[in-house]
């Protein structure tokens, strides 16, 4: 913010001058116009091109001046931004390889689940309900799930 501040301040100063330069250059024209004086009044139009000519000059430097404090600006957010998306892809990544982790956890415990299913299901189609493998007996074989 202090640059910026800075920056109108300078803007200010260098419009007023360059107006300045402007309402002089009128008064004289109007001072010369009504003396009805040739040399002075061509005195007063040379000063007044001239003076014309560099309030141009500090128009045209403001402007540019103003142009390249803008792009530096827009570059700067433009830095700001990508670093701020490159931050969202890394944690982005890592959260999808959170997630891929524990659907890999929840798979494995999944594929646990239907081998004992599949366990007691074989194990009802071999045997009679009595010779059946009980849940007890799947936790001792460290086959159930915790």
């Amino acid at each position: 913010m202090g640059s910026r501040g800075s920056r109108r301040r300078t803007r200010t100063t260098v419009l007023t001058v360059a107006n300045g330069l402007l309402i002089v250059v009128c008064l004289g024209v109007s001072i010369a116009l009504f003396s009805q004086n040739a040399w002075i009044l061509r005195a007063a139009a040379v000063g007044a091109v001239l003076v014309a000519i560099a309030g141009a000059v500090l128009f045209r430097h403001q402007l540019l001046v103003e142009r390249l404090a803008h792009s530096d600006e827009r570059a700067q957010v433009a830095q700001e931004y990508s670093r701020i998306t490159s931050a969202r892809v890394v944690e982005n990544a890592e959260f999808v390889d959170l997630m891929q982790r524990r659907l890999d956890k929840i798979d494995a415990r999944l594929d646990k689940i239907d081998e004992e299913v599949a366990t007691v299901v074989a194990a009802g189609d071999k045997h009679s309900q009595a010779d059946a493998p009980t849940v007890v007996d799947l936790k001792l074989r460290g086959l159930a799930a915790s």
